[in-house]
């Protein structure tokens, strides 16, 4: 039952770090004062969010895999 519970934590982690990443890539061109480029910026944007979406779907699987295994141990 640790199986589900690991991929739950990893995919949290890496959903905020990508999160992170995404979003201070995002700001970037902002905080900088326009010395780093919208394009330059999307170098960040684009794997974060890619990342982002990685994890959520380990985070979406963790939660089924959670859900199916309680609902087995309740039925045996």
């Amino acid at each position: 039952m640790k199986g589900p519970w690991i991929l739950l934590g990893i995919g949290g982690v890496l959903l905020l770090l990508s999160g992170a990443v995404a979003l201070v890539s995002l700001l970037l061109p902002t905080l900088t004062n326009g010395k780093a480029s919208p394009d330059e910026a999307m170098m960040g944007v684009i794997p974060g969010c890619c990342c982002s979406a990685l994890s959520l779907a380990m985070v979406i699987g963790g939660v089924v895999w959670l859900v199916i295994a309680s609902s087995q141990n309740r039925q045996s």
